[in-house]
């Protein structure tokens, strides 16, 4: 696989990672909360008389489990990003502290 093509497959993955992870931390956060007694604060605005212990048949604990693995790897596929860029990387930092190359006008 060419490195462009692995880099194009790394952040697309990436970006479907994310999207996942900001999908299931607002299922934890607002539509099951901690705390809540089952009682989520989106659906019927946390005063319904259902109480909801569970989204899909997953619990609270079973959407964190997911979302700490999603989490995991969104961090493994940005250190793979980086390394595929470090060149890239190195040669930025080196240019923008390179004081060296400064020409005179004079």
């Amino acid at each position: 696989m060419k490195r462009a093509s692995l880099n194009f497959a790394i952040v697309l993955v990436a970006f479907l990672n994310l999207l996942c992870l900001a999908f299931t931390g607002f299922i934890m956060r607002y539509i099951l909360p901690a705390g809540t007694g089952g009682q989520g604060r989106i659906l019927h605005g946390g005063q319904g008389r259902e109480h909801i212990k569970d989204l899909w048949l997953m619990t609270r604990h079973e959407w964190g489990g997911i979302h700490f693995y999603l989490a995991v790897l969104f961090v493994t596929l940005m250190i793979v990003h980086i390394i595929l860029h470090w060149s890239w990387i190195k040669s930025y930092f080196k240019s923008l502290f390179d004081f060296s190359q400064k020409t005179n006008s004079d």
